[in-house]
């Protein structure tokens, strides 16, 4: 739940919506565990249902405003409430969130690999989960939310995520780099888990255990997720797409397969996708 990949700078304003969005790249140390830190604020006339696709992150959350919540997807009657902080791990399937009235969100979009050190168990017990930051980090998590909260303005809202995580991450081990690396290569479109295995010196079966563990999916489904994610980047807001250049741009096999794997990861065809986008990619509207 919350800023999952949103497009940097953009400020959509639609009928009964006004959105703020921040983001901001932290200096090292906290760089190796962090690939950004954001801040969104809306104003929402109606409620705002929407639809999150798989990106590959893993995201902490503090709410400053109104409670959220997640719903079903089967049925977005059946809901779960968040009010103060969460941790949404990998998702390998959509979920929907349902935002209304003042949205004021903060968080922390952590690199492949970059949570463990801070958690120092399996992320694949968070994996396709939404959980309670306090039910993980205890009074920690409140406190972070409150000083937060008392911050003085946007920036300085940022401002303190970085440095409670730069107190954070003092004391802690650096992100694996082999994890890092087979990560970074899968982002790029490297394929072929075995190669990357050897050029990390790791086994490939011990690659796997790694990988999964520290960043929560297999290498081989957060390949997938980031060949997804890659599509949807080179689609952008484009009105006119023509898939089949799409599915070879991608490396599928045919544009069949490239639907079945579209289909798979979002729950749409890619012709729903582009009826269903919003202002932000990845973000689809839901009635």
């Amino acid at each position: 739940m919350g800023a999952r990949g949103l497009d940097t700078g953009r400020v959509p304003r639609q009928k009964g919506r006004v959105i703020t969005h921040l983001l901001h790249v932290p200096a090292a140390p906290v760089s190796r565990f962090v690939e950004n830190i954001w801040l969104v604020r809306a104003s929402l006339a109606q409620p705002w249902r929407q639809l999150l696709l798989p990106d590959g992150a893993l995201v902490v959350i503090f709410n400053l405003g109104q409670p959220q919540r997640l719903c079903e997807r089967a049925d977005i009657r059946r809901h779960a409430v968040f009010r103060a902080s969460w941790v949404s791990g990998q998702q390998p399937q959509p979920i929907v969130i349902e935002q209304a009235g003042s949205c004021h969100l903060a968080g922390v979009r952590f690199r492949p690999g970059g949570a463990w050190p801070l958690f120092r168990f399996s992320l694949m017990e968070l994996t396709g989960r939404v959980v309670e930051l306090e039910d993980i980090w205890g009074r920690e998590a409140g406190l972070v939310r409150e000083q937060v909260g008392e911050a003085p303005g946007d920036a300085a809202v940022l401002s303190c995520l970085e440095r409670w995580l730069g107190h954070r991450v003092r004391h802690e081990p650096a992100p694996d780099k082999r994890v890092a690396y087979a990560a970074g290569m899968l982002q790029r479109g490297g394929t072929g888990v075995g190669r990357i295995a050897e050029e990390t010196g790791l086994s490939h079966k011990h690659l796997v255990h790694e990988f999964t563990r520290r960043v929560g999916l297999s290498p081989k489904h957060f390949g997938r997720v980031q060949r997804l994610q890659r599509v949807i980047q080179r689609v952008g807001h484009q009105m006119t797409v023509d898939w089949a250049d799409e599915a070879a741009a991608g490396g599928f096999y045919d544009q069949a397969h490239f639907i079945n794997e579209f289909r798979e990861l979002t729950g749409l065809t890619p012709t729903e996708y582009l009826t269903r986008r919003g202002p932000y990619l990845g973000y689809l509207n839901v009635a």
